[in-house]
């Protein structure tokens, strides 16, 4: 922006000594190449100025943020208290229903241990062990005795 602004004066200050300079077969004037020059420099100041605003907003929005930021993680919490057994009302809320927390290693190792004792215990069989076990034949029933009707009195 310094540059452009010192190429601009030197060509407004010096205006008469350049004349018209041919650039790609095009004429131009030194004041038509300092209006330019000017442009430019607005257009940088413009990104500057615009620059220090956004950079002043993000710095309210993360201020805002934070000083609010335990308040709705409670009002969050209640309302998921309040309609956990009503997943649409949370939908219509923007909150999903607090998921089950994942079992930790140690978790999953003591199961892995409490089910080894359980199947040594009850004598559970794995899938393979239980297809090979068959039932023995089982032996015709024996008939079912029919009992006398008691005799009707007339």
């Amino acid at each position: 922006m310094v540059a452009d602004q010192a190429l601009a004066d030197g060509l407004t200050q010096n205006a008469k000594q350049i004349g018209i300079l041919t650039i790609g077969s095009q004429p131009y004037k030194a004041a038509d190449v300092a209006k330019v020059l000017q442009a430019r420099i607005a257009a940088q100041k413009a990104v500057i100025a615009a620059r220090g605003t956004l950079n002043g907003a993000v710095a309210a929005a993360r201020t805002q943020l934070a000083s609010s930021r335990a308040l709705i993680k409670a009002v969050k919490q209640a309302l998921r208290l309040m309609f956990s057994n009503d997943v649409s009302t949370l939908a219509t809320l923007g909150l999903e229903p607090e998921k089950e927390p994942a079992p930790t290693a140690a978790t999953k190792a003591a199961a892995q241990v409490k089910a080894k004792a359980t199947r040594a215990v009850r004598g559970t069989k794995g899938k393979k062990q239980k297809a090979a076990i068959t039932a023995p034949e089982a032996a015709p029933a024996a008939p079912v005795a029919a009992t006398p009707a008691a005799p009707s009195k007339q």
